[in-house]
């Protein structure tokens, strides 16, 4: 087994050097850098990295915290702290939460285990009052898409409220006045708030939105099929759908090919995210485009300045605005 000790002796310096070209290289002259580097690469000595933490007091890896994997969505945001990191040569480790209190509380307590210098984490199911002592940690802890009053310095986060007001106001604008939306469930905020935002509009125009055609689901490609199913069990005419996330989007327009139904021939569809696959549907997916990749990224250098106190790494954007992606899914009426 090669060890420090091993590296030490073939290079004719002592283990010490050795530590320091590893964990503090520019700390080391160029000339004894360079061979004990060369002397590594040659006997193929891998540094344990717990004890790189003790010895440097930074394990230069941030902890991510997602609710599930398999999702688009969070898959963007999480490249987005990735790609960010990698540049000041820190690492990230991910886990799941499960989309269970539960599952954020052990996840943290892993990340927390395992000496990540930072954590960014995107919650829904931890309180606000559960939420706030964490974040006094030792740790820093960088909220991901969430804004908690009060300790506004560590969240990176979609103002969700003007994103649904804007989404409503884009169908209005196209003629439909007959509108359904289909919600994630009320345990996540960017639900409640796009709700809110999307009824303010509403309400600003002096329209009033038919109760009827507003069905709550759940995010994900099973809550958009569901959804759509009992909003045809409602038999209430409308022009237009909103689905409160692309994946939902996705499988509302799948639904409703079941009934004879398609996007846009019948009724307009307006997504939300902007993921990936958005573009390459049948119709191409007109959606409110949410910088899921910039969030991720400023989530990430947020992480990095306040672990480091170098507030250079971070450019102050701590709030993002969805925009509208015009595509082929929604139509105006009378045009």
């Amino acid at each position: 087994m090669v060890t420090l000790a091993t590296v030490s002796r073939a290079a004719g310096v002592s283990t010490a050097t050795v530590s320091r070209v590893i964990n503090q290289p520019e700390k080391v002259d160029k000339r004894t850098r360079e061979l004990v580097e060369k002397t590594i690469k040659e006997l193929g000595y891998r540094p344990n990295h717990y004890a790189r933490t003790l010895a440097s007091k930074t394990s230069r890896t941030i902890g991510v915290i997602v609710n599930r994997f398999a999702s688009t969505y969070y898959g963007q945001m999480l490249e987005g702290v990735e790609t960010a990191l990698e540049v000041h040569g820190y690492k990230t480790i991910a886990e799941s939460s499960r989309e269970s209190a539960k599952g954020e509380q052990e996840a943290l307590t892993s990340l927390l285990d395992r000496q990540c210098d930072a954590i960014v984490m995107h919650t829904n199911q931890l309180t606000d009052a559960q939420l706030r002592p964490l974040l006094q940690e030792k740790q820093p802890i960088i909220l991901l898409n969430r804004h908690l009053e009060g300790y506004c310095q560590r969240c990176i986060y979609l103002d969700n409220e003007a994103a649904g007001e804007r989404a409503a106001n884009y169908l209005l604008d196209c003629g439909h006045r007959q509108i359904a939306m289909i919600t994630g469930s009320d345990e996540f905020h960017e639900a409640l708030a796009r709700t809110k935002g999307f009824r303010r509009a509403f309400e600003k125009r002096g329209l009033e939105l038919n109760e009827d055609l507003v069905v709550k689901s759940r995010f994900g490609f099973k809550g958009g099929y569901d959804g759509f199913k009992q909003l045809q069990k409602r038999a209430v005419p409308y022009t237009a759908i909103f689905f409160q996330s692309d994946e939902m989007a996705i499988a509302g327009i799948e639904a409703a090919q079941e009934y004879g139904l398609s996007a846009p021939a019948d009724f307009s569809v307006l997504g939300f995210d902007d993921v990936e696959a958005a573009q390459y549907l049948t119709p191409k997916l007109t959606t409110m485009r949410q910088p899921l990749n910039e969030i991720g990224k400023a989530a990430g250098l947020l992480a990095l300045a306040e672990f480091t106190g170098k507030q250079e790494f971070f450019d102050g954007k701590r709030e993002f605005e969805a925009t509208v992606k015009q595509r082929a899914s929604v139509t105006s009426l009378g045009s």
